[in-house]
């Protein structure tokens, strides 16, 4: 039998924040609720122009 002790559960998750509101800070909320450890990332332009997105806000400035 498997005893898991002391594991921390870490949830990932990635967007384009540059125009950040209200929805978004709930759902990392949710996320943070859901684990010890939340990691954010962030979309970079190309990537988001990969995807067909436009960005409001550059990545980089």
């Amino acid at each position: 039998m498997l005893i898991l002790k002391n594991m921390k559960k870490t949830i990932i998750t990635y967007g384009t924040f540059d125009m950040f509101h209200i929805g978004h800070l709930k759902l990392l909320q949710r996320l943070k609720d859901m684990a010890d450890e939340l990691i954010v990332a962030i979309s970079t332009d190309e990537f988001n122009r990969g995807k067909g997105k436009k960005v409001m806000i550059p990545y980089e400035t």
